[in-house]
């Protein structure tokens, strides 16, 4: 999303980012990889529980964490669209989100 974080945001979207990492994790990868949005911490998982985005440890090492997701969000709150994989390591392509976000309404 970085890579196209200009025009995203050109559209009225605001991007955002959770991980499972503590805070201070997660203030050190914000540093390190130069994301210009925001990358908040939940490591009790609950705001990724509450989007259904747990991906269950299996063989990594007895740690979960969220699986890949992107959601529009409306004014209101509600859920207008979302992606969301079963491979933590696949990631929406921003250009994909550019179309569904000049599809709604």
């Amino acid at each position: 999303m970085q890579s196209r974080i200009a025009e995203i945001r050109a559209t009225g979207t605001e991007v955002l980012a959770i991980s499972v990492d503590p805070a201070e994790v997660t203030r050190e990868r914000l540093g390190s990889v130069g994301l210009e949005f925001p990358l908040l911490a939940d490591p009790e998982l609950q705001v990724i529980d509450s989007f259904g985005m747990r991906h269950s440890a299996g063989g990594m090492g007895g740690i979960d964490i969220a699986r890949s997701g992107v959601f529009l969000i409306d004014g209101t709150g509600s859920v207008v669209w979302r992606e969301l994989t079963d491979n933590y390591r696949v990631r929406l392509r921003p250009e994909r989100l550019l179309k569904q976000i000049a599809a709604l309404p």
